[in-house]
């Protein structure tokens, strides 16, 4: 028995360390890709400074499933080296191009050819939903949000002068530049939805996590959001230019404690029907 323990023991130390390796070389080689992480989260306007909470919200996911974990077979797979050394290319490609979005979305790679070399295929498979939510901290480039957030902003603003138009607030449209009877207000980049279609998104992938409900019913959820955030952003066009009209434009400025807080309300207000919508289905799978 002392003699198997031995092995055992040996064993122990001998992933221990290896762990010990992996965590140094990911730390050392994604360096300049936390910096990079930190600055756009910290940006003015940003779109992801959510992006913290990620991985503790990955965290809080994997500490759900340790039940299944205890009961997984632990055999290592070798694919996971090929997987490790792929990302790592990866990255050093993005990092030699000046595109650390790349550099990002290599992390998870490398994070999923860790566990499935030191872990195998059963623990891998059960951690690949909290490990692919790990996506939500990475940023996109902003020429892809771009595309997005052009038609975003002009159905929020179609639809900010319609409600306008049945609550009888005169206004004249040019673009993105809306005249009121005494001011004039622009609907900017800020007010494109893409932080609200982002923050949702997340929200909406971490509520299916949590609910038991068919595919379809899933894919009928996430369809579900893009219209939440435009609805919610021309409603908060709207709430803007009525607080124009009746307080004065500089009320409803963007330096202006009103605008940064229809921000947080219309957050708030998306937060509780994404979790209202998904309780219902999860209420209904359960039937």
């Amino acid at each position: 028995m002392s003699a198997i323990n031995r092995v055992i023991s040996r064993k122990n130390v001998q992933i221990g360390v290896l762990c010990m390796v992996l965590f140094a070389t990911f730390l050392a080689c994604y360096f300049p890709t936390f910096k990079w992480l930190n600055e756009k989260y910290l940006g003015q306007d940003s779109y992801y400074s959510h992006g913290y909470l990620i991985p503790f919200i990955t965290l809080y996911m994997i500490i759900g499933k340790r039940a299944e974990l205890r009961e997984s077979t632990i055999i290592s797979n070798p694919w996971g080296i090929f997987l490790i050394v792929f990302s790592l290319l990866v990255h050093i490609f993005g990092v030699l191009g000046d595109i650390h979005f790349i550099s990002g979305f290599s992390m998870i790679l490398y994070l999923a050819g860790c566990s499935l070399f030191l872990l195998g295929n059963d623990v891998t498979r059960k951690l690949a939903y909290p490990l692919s939510f790990l996506v939500f901290m990475c940023p996109i480039p902003d020429a892809f949000i771009n595309v997005i957030a052009l038609p975003m902003k002009s159905y929020a603003t179609s639809l900010s002068m319609q409600i306008l138009d049945v609550i009888g607030i005169p206004h004249i449209r040019e673009g993105f530049r809306i005249h009121l009877a005494t001011s004039t207000y622009v609907v900017g980049t800020p007010c494109n939805g893409m932080r609200s279609l982002i923050s949702f998104l997340t929200l909406g992938f971490l509520f299916l996590y949590i609910v038991q409900a068919r595919f379809w019913k899933k894919i009928l959820f996430l369809s579900f959001i893009p219209p939440l955030a435009i609805v919610l952003n021309g409603l908060r066009i709207t709430a803007l230019l009525f607080i124009a009209k009746t307080y004065g434009q500089e009320m409803a400025s963007p330096e202006s404690i009103l605008h940064d807080g229809s921000g947080l309300v219309l957050f708030i207000l998306g937060f509780l029907l994404l979790m209202l919508v998904s309780r219902m289905i999860h209420e209904e799978s359960t039937d």
